[in-house]
């Protein structure tokens, strides 16, 4: 046999078995989903909003755990599918189970914006005041962080406590003008927050405003009569912070308010 010939033969070969391994790895992939136990197929579904899959799982298998149903509650609840929630808690799901984060189901929810669900959580006794376990943070302090004001409404009447503060003390008002969230800003009020509520050092949310510059938040404390004067611990004021940050016009209003 010529060497042209055995490098032909080596090549067909080396063709034959990687097809061989190809379809070995397939068969594998194949037999590891089938080996994959309801629950896992339950969880999955779930984080992937597969809705017909998790009506399938629930209505074929009724040797499912609590742990396996508010794990998977707590996966739709993240991908944001209220039809698979609601199937979920239907089944028994814990509206007050917390996932592996430390986040409840509902802080997850106001969390991402998630305004459905949390109307569907907060009537079946899902707690508004409960606080993550690693940050003491709670649905309203994360809604309002991250300006979720169809949220900020829905957890105000449900009675959520406005001056709950995280670790580094930070309220639900004090976050919201900090990120310049005039409407959150506005509708904290209205529900009764603290306006000049103070952090260790003495800083207020009309400090955090005018510290970033946030001339409508500005607006909106200074309607709202919060103390212009109020001194942080190292004697600063909101005019003061303004200055130092070089937010010219935010100063400018703050002076025209009589801050001095």
């Amino acid at each position: 046999m010529s060497d042209s010939q055995i490098r032909i033969n080596y090549f067909k070969a080396a063709k034959y078995f990687g097809y061989l391994f190809a379809l070995f790895l397939w068969i594998t992939a194949v037999q590891a989903e089938n080996f994959e136990s309801s629950d896992e197929q339950l969880i999955t579904a779930a984080e992937k909003g597969n809705l017909p899959m998790v009506k399938r799982i629930l209505e074929t298998e009724h040797a499912l755990s609590h742990a396996t149903i508010n794990a998977a509650l707590f996966a739709g609840i993240k991908k944001g599918s209220r039809p698979i929630a609601q199937l979920l808690l239907d089944k028994g799901g814990d509206a007050n189970y917390r996932g592996d984060n430390g986040y409840t189901v509902l802080i997850q929810a106001a969390r991402d914006g998630r305004a459905s669900l949390v109307e569907l959580l907060l009537p079946l006794g899902a707690d508004v005041n409960a606080t993550a376990s690693e940050t003491n943070e709670t649905a309203l302090i994360l809604a309002a962080k991250r300006d979720r004001r169809e949220v900020i409404d829905l957890l105000i009447s449900a009675h959520a406590d406005l001056e709950i503060r995280r670790n580094d003390g930070m309220t639900a008002l004090m976050l919201a003008a900090r990120g310049g969230h005039q409407m959150a800003v506005h509708k904290l009020i209205e529900a009764g927050a603290e306006i000049n509520a103070q952090l260790d050092h003495g800083a207020t949310p009309l400090m955090l405003a005018a510290q970033h510059g946030h001339l409508s938040v500005i607006y909106v404390l200074l309607t709202a009569n919060a103390d212009l004067n109020i001194k942080a611990s190292n004697g600063a004021t909101a005019l003061t912070l303004a200055n130092a940050y070089r937010h010219s016009e935010a100063a400018e209003m703050l002076r025209k308010a009589g801050a001095r």
